[in-house]
């Protein structure tokens, strides 16, 4: 039988990094909604991920320094 794994490790999850992992997800998430053919707000979506993501980045680099 051939095991499929369920999911991928990504770069973060290697680093640490929350910023890395969550912006994975976010890529994988948004193409399982292109998969599903729905509408949705795509620009509205990477606005909000773009935003998220920055503010992670800020302290991860504010956790750096301490």
């Amino acid at each position: 039988m051939i095991r499929i794994p369920f999911g991928r490790p990504s770069k973060g999850a290697q680093t640490g990094k929350v910023s890395v992992v969550f912006s994975d997800y976010c890529r994988d998430e948004l193409e399982r909604w292109h998969d599903r053919g729905e509408d949705f707000d795509e620009e509205r979506f990477k606005a909000a991920v773009d935003l998220a993501v920055n503010r992670l980045r800020a302290m991860e680099e504010k956790e750096d320094k301490t």
